[in-house]
């Protein structure tokens, strides 16, 4: 095993979150967004599946959310494995390389049932949030403490079974979505005191059980920062079920918005259901969004509602491809990765600089098959400009990956 940071001190949980805002400036110094200056490691999770063709392995979890494997600033990361038999459990890896396993108090461990443990974020505190799938299938919320200490939650209200946690910041404050009496996606915020705002919002033409376009998706809470603002979407109620950006203020007052260039067709707009929204520290977000010719494309909305569009060099027709559940990350200095779809149907990872730079690339082992629609999924990114994500092989077995920053040599 291989350590981020090999001389890393143990994390203490800061008392004041706005040490961040020195620790991301000193950080701008080593992010330079050139992949091919970047070494990439394998990470398998001790007791991961490997049969072949059965998408076992680590971070193999698409389950109510994409596929997440997270860093936070330290180097700790957490995910989700497979194992052989067929049950989810989380993980952490530590900065010095270290996995701890663990499973949620009520997950369903029976073999062959593909439920289990699904971790979905981690702060810089250590401190690790998602879901656990009972034996009935129902998805339950978890928080771990830095020591393995669990709380476990459902969002009040809402229909039992059906809590989501997405994002998690500094302070414990937890977002994501829940699905209330009606069955539509509604967002939630967890406060650090256990206590819930749920629905986190709720905006005019936000499609509900009243909508007349019958049965739609709704509303979902993202990404939270350390100063209480929420990244998030919604489907209207116009009949063609378009996706919108929103931003929730820590006061909790919602913001709407949406790309310039965006479609107003079926299933496009800024974002699509599922999508990942990531806000960083200073209030810009990242996403993506649909035209009207159904292509897909990055958009960059800085805190004072500027907008940047982009495309990755090398995808094909479609565009990004984030037509359903896809993850993007972004880190407090503006460096964005994700993933992108070619036109030989080969995911790759791709990089974009604070200065808008898109680089892309491809984990050592990824099946880059044509037509097998593998390849590599970038999936977040820290302030050092650490990547983690997974990317699955010619045996169909997924591994996560940690590609080091372009001086972490």
């Amino acid at each position: 095993m291989e350590a981020l940071y090999p001389n890393a001190e143990p994390i203490q949980k800061p008392r004041n979150p706005l040490f961040l805002i020195p620790l991301a400036l000193l950080f701008v110094l080593t992010m330079t967004g050139q992949a091919n200056a970047q070494r990439i490691i394998t990470i398998d999770a001790p007791g991961a599946g490997a049969t072949t063709n059965s998408y076992q392995g680590t971070v193999s979890a698409c389950y109510f959310t994409d596929c997440s494997v997270l860093i936070n600033n330290f180097g700790a990361i957490t995910g989700a494995y497979l194992d052989a038999n067929n049950v989810y459990h989380g993980f952490v890896r530590s900065p010095e390389g270290k996995f701890t396993t663990f499973d949620s108090p009520g997950a369903d461990l029976n073999a062959q049932d593909y439920n289990g443990t699904f971790p979905n974020a981690i702060n810089d505190a250590g401190a690790i949030t998602g879901l656990y799938v009972d034996v009935s299938g129902g998805a339950h919320g978890f928080l771990r403490t830095p020591e393995g200490a669990f709380t476990t939650f459902d969002v009040p209200k809402g229909i039992f079974g059906s809590t989501t946690p997405i994002g998690l910041n500094l302070e414990g404050a937890i977002v994501g979505r829940y699905a209330d009496q009606n069955g539509i996606a509604r967002p939630f915020l967890r406060n650090p005191d256990g206590t819930f705002s749920a629905p986190a919002w709720s905006v005019p033409g936000e499609c509900d059980a009243n909508s007349a376009v019958g049965p739609c998706y709704g509303s979902g809470a993202f990404t939270i920062n350390v100063f209480g603002t929420i990244a998030g979407g919604y489907e209207d109620n116009r009949g063609n079920f378009v996706a919108h950006g929103i931003l929730r203020g820590a006061d909790g007052t919602p913001t709407t918005y949406e790309v310039p260039g965006a479609g107003t067709g079926l299933y496009q707009g800024t974002g699509c259901p599922g999508c990942t929204r990531a806000v960083n520290i200073w209030g810009a977000v990242t996403g993506y969004y649909i035209d009207p010719s159904n292509v897909v494309h990055g958009y960059v909305r800085s805190a004072s509602g500027k907008f940047t569009t982009y495309d990755v060099p090398g995808a094909g027709p479609q565009g990004i491809n984030c037509y359903a559940d896809c993850s993007v990350g972004m880190n407090d200095e503006g460096a964005i990765t994700g993933y992108y779809l070619d036109a030989n149907n080969v995911n790759h990872g791709f990089l974009r600089s604070p200065e808008g730079k898109v680089t892309s690339f491809d984990a050592p082992g990824a099946d880059t098959t044509p037509n097998d629609y593998n390849g590599t999924f970038p999936v977040s990114i820290n302030d050092l400009g650490a990547v983690t994500g997974y990317y699955v092989d010619a045996n169909n077995v997924i591994h996560g990956f940690l590609m080091f920053p372009s001086n972490g040599e």
